[in-house]
């Protein structure tokens, strides 16, 4: 295959800047950025003494000089038109999209370059994006387009850096959620959540951009339960990631508490069992969480309450057995806790509208 040689250039470049390692001069992106080059650079009481007993005060002086000169020329250098470095940020990731769908199932040097390009390239817009006001205007410079790129990008860390950055553009930003919302990015990372085939890491972003997304948003939950998200969280919460089981029991309790309607919908899928089919295997850290969620599930729910008490369950002698594994251990003082509120609520005596003690 031929390819242009502009496209080689591109990816040993990164196509946005210089190629030259940038070590310690490379400009801070934020404040914390400076301090911490500040705390690094700053001489401790004994170099200031061993440069003067060894008459090397006047390289100390310079050197001092060299970093006062540098750090104001970054401070300088971070107040700048942070909506032009997005839209450039946006242009490259466009541009650099393109050569990897060109290039694709193909050996083409400079191709490892210009996926960490890529990747700089969406850490930089990350951190831009935690302003509320370059929120807002990551759209307006088009970023929805790269957004749809590189979820479709074949470097695994381009996808998920690209689902951390819609997290932060979604979360608190209803504006923002509204137009990921009408671009159906709900059924995509839905999708992607549920993938099997798909890495780890890739699907646990997918999760908290979810979850991120659907925040506090009728909207946006609607089109969830449409697309059927709960039965996709309770297949993340069955798989054997930890770190996904506990993030979906995350975002099902934070449903649970935020808009508990939706129990009835949990009711009549059946999650109540789901949930003590995941407590009746060996104990493991998550099932905290589990505990929690059928807590708030129960909640006020008469409904889950009574599933909870179908014999076949066996549910008051698993609590029960927990109760007697978890108490007398400082660290599962929560759980046990969880555990005898459950206790309470389903196996006491006229407790059938009883509900969580919040």
């Amino acid at each position: 295959m031929l390819v242009n040689p502009e496209i080689c250039q591109m990816a040993s470049t990164g196509g946005h800047g210089s190629s030259d390692d940038p070590g310690d001069k490379r400009p801070p992106r934020n404040l914390q950025d400076v301090l911490k080059y500040a705390i690094e650079h700053t001489p401790t009481t004994q170099d200031e003494e061993g440069g003067e007993s060894e008459g090397g005060n006047h390289g100390n002086r310079e050197s001092a000089a060299e970093r006062a000169e540098w750090l104001s020329n970054a401070l300088s250098g971070m107040y700048k038109d942070e909506v032009k470095e997005m839209a450039e940020q946006v242009a490259f990731l466009k541009e650099s999209s393109k050569v990897t769908e060109a290039v694709e199932g193909h050996e083409v040097e400079g191709r490892e370059d210009l996926e960490e390009k890529k990747t700089e390239a969406l850490e930089y817009l990350f951190d831009l994006v935690q302003g509320i006001d370059n929120a807002k205007d990551f759209l307006k410079v088009g970023g929805g387009d790269i957004l749809q790129l590189c979820f479709s990008d074949p470097s695994s860390e381009v996808r998920w850096r690209t689902l951390d950055l819609l997290a932060a553009l979604s979360q608190n930003h209803p504006s923002n959620q509204a137009e990921f919302h009408s671009m159906g990015l709900i059924k995509r990372l839905l999708d992607v959540l549920d993938s099997s085939s798909e890495v780890d890491m890739v699907r646990i972003k997918a999760l908290y951009a979810l979850s991120c997304l659907c925040r506090d948003n009728d909207a946006c939950l609607s089109n969830f339960v449409k697309h059927d998200g709960f039965s996709v969280l309770m297949r993340a919460m069955q798989s054997d990631i930890e770190k996904l089981q506990i993030k979906a029991t995350f975002m099902l309790q934070a449903i649970l508490i935020s808009f508990p309607q939706h129990k009835d919908t949990l009711h009549n899928m059946g999650m109540v069992h789901q949930l003590v089919s995941l407590l009746q295997q060996e104990h493991a850290i998550t099932h905290e969480q589990f505990i929690l969620a059928l807590l708030n599930l129960v909640s006020e729910h008469s409904g889950c309450i009574s599933d909870c008490c179908q014999p076949e369950l066996q549910f008051e002698e698993l609590l029960k057995s927990r109760v007697e594994l978890l108490k007398d251990k400082e660290e599962f003082m929560e759980e046990l806790e969880y555990c005898q509120k459950l206790m309470a609520i389903c196996f006491t005596k006229n407790t059938s509208s009883q509900g969580m003690d919040r």
